[in-house]
């Protein structure tokens, strides 16, 4: 099988849509389209996904993300936030998929876009299929999370800048 192949097959765009719609129900307002832009490294991220599904409803992204915890895989104690300092080694990779993305959830009617993106259609994670919920609790969290947030502040805190 050829690489293209398995990208497909791992970065489905129907898939990574359903990640995006799932961010934008727990962020509950209109988007700014660089916020659209982190959500997929973020969650595609297992350490950082993994965090975010031990996440409550009054989480903050400073309380999942700014402590010590013990990584198993790792035999060590590592700060959390090296789940986001990630992002932007791997950003680059998820510009296409994540465009893709927003051509399927506009032409689905989920989303509609002008200078901003609306959320039309909300997907609750605990509707979706087991062997894939926790891709989609992981966003949910990451919007509620970042609904609270300065956009400026979670690029601060994940040291990437995007231009406007």
């Amino acid at each position: 099988m050829a690489i293209l192949h398995i990208e497909t097959l791992m970065f489905n765009p129907i898939f990574t849509s359903k990640i995006i719609q799932c961010f934008m129900t727990g962020y509950e307002k209109e988007l700014d389209f660089k916020m659209i832009f982190y959500i997929l490294p973020v969650v595609m991220y297992k350490d950082a996904r993994e965090r975010l599904n031990s996440a409550r409803s009054d989480s903050t992204i400073y309380s999942i993300f700014a402590k010590e915890i013990n990584f198993k895989e790792y035999g060590t104690k590592l700060n959390s936030k090296l789940c986001l300092k990630h992002v932007k080694y791997v950003f680059e990779d998820y510009i296409k998929i994540t465009k893709q993305s927003i051509i399927i959830l506009a032409n689905q009617e989920k989303i509609s876009i002008s200078n901003i993106i609306s959320l039309q259609e909300k997907l609750p994670y605990n509707k979706t299929p087991n062997l894939i919920r926790d891709y989609f609790k992981a966003a949910f969290y990451l919007g509620k999370m970042l609904k609270g947030m300065q956009i400026e502040e979670f690029e601060d805190l994940i040291g990437l800048k995007l231009d406007k």
